[in-house]
């Protein structure tokens, strides 16, 4: 009788390979810096302001890891809200009341992340005159969205000083076009978020009349959102992307030269005007303490509820996961 001893294991030894191929296979698709092909990549949003900076440094950072992610940058608001209600984006560094808003309309993303603190200003034309909020009555005054916490600032700050809200004229306009707004007349003053209130302030056309981390400290502008089916199915390599983007916070609070110059280069904006913000005052903008709480979500919804922006306040508990920790 002839052995079959070589075919046997022949066949031993092909099945311990394709044994092998299979787990190196799975090994790369999971592996946060693995490579990965673009349509398993998760697709990263955000826009040219300091809120959202962890996310081109975090591309930098891990660059020559061929990293899990790509970024995906946008110009407006609308554009992204657009993007995550159609589940074109996975993960989103977007405006606190835009991402309870959307949630609340049945959209599934949880928050899981602060992009930073303060880094919000009010500023007025150079030449205005304005020398106190009181004197914003019935003036042109520029906000990022209706759905934002520099508008519910404006809101309360103006509330403050006893003015009626219909006494001003606010105007949606885009972060980046707020400084020509101002410079043209167009607007008498604006609140909005790095680096665009620094912008107007070096340019000799605008000042700071108030700072958010005075008026509000630890202010919360943006936060990062996560569609709820991504987090299920792909839990751990979501969570060490979000991990990834918390070490970048880190990073950029011990690096705020460097990280100004890559924000410069994701932004298209001089690096002059990012390494201002970052390095003339290392309060001016903060990356520490960006874990959500539940009172900090909760407070913004509250807030919202009492500008009419919310039919009712959600559970801040709900909107939140930390599971990636």
């Amino acid at each position: 009788m002839k052995s079959r001893g070589p075919g046997v294991k022949a066949i031993c030894f092909a099945l311990i390979w394709l044994v092998f191929i299979t787990v190196l296979h799975h090994w790369k698709e999971t592996d946060f810096s693995g490579t990965h092909n673009a349509d398993t990549r998760f697709r990263v949003g955000f826009l040219p302001i300091t809120c959202h900076l962890i996310c081109p440094v975090t591309e930098a950072r891990l660059k020559n890891s061929h990293s899990a992610f790509q970024t995906v940058k946008f110009s407006s608001w609308p554009d992204m809200i657009d993007a995550v209600r159609g589940g074109e984006i996975d993960v989103a560094f977007i405006l606190a009341p835009i991402a309870i808003a959307l949630r609340e309309q049945g959209v599934p993303v949880k928050i899981v992340l602060l992009g930073h603190r303060d880094g919000t200003a009010l500023v007025v034309g150079r030449n205005s005159g304005i020398t106190q909020i009181s004197q914003l009555q019935g003036r042109r005054i520029g906000i990022p969205i209706r759905f934002s916490t520099q508008n519910l600032e404006l809101l309360k700050l103006t509330a403050e000083a006893g003015i009626d809200a219909r006494s001003m004229e606010i105007l949606e306009i885009p972060p980046p076009d707020m400084p020509a707004a101002l410079d043209s007349g167009g607007i008498d003053s604006y609140i909005v978020g790095e680096p665009y209130a620094a912008q107007a302030e070096l340019a000799g056309t605008g000042r700071i009349l108030a700072q958010m981390r005075d008026a509000a400290p630890g202010f919360i502008s943006s936060v990062v959102i996560v569609r709820e089916p991504v987090m299920k199915k792909n839990h751990d390599r979501i969570s060490r992307l979000i991990r990834e983007f918390a070490a970048s916070a880190k990073w950029i609070e011990s690096h705020r030269h460097l990280a100004a110059k890559t924000g410069a280069e994701a932004y298209g904006l001089p690096e002059r005007l990012l390494d201002y913000v970052l390095t003339s005052s290392t309060d001016r903008v903060s990356y520490k303490h960006l874990i959500p709480t539940p009172d900090e979500i909760g407070s913004i919804a509250r807030d919202m509820v009492q500008w009419h922006l919310l039919p009712h306040t959600p559970s801040g508990r709900e909107m939140i996961d930390l599971s990636w920790q």
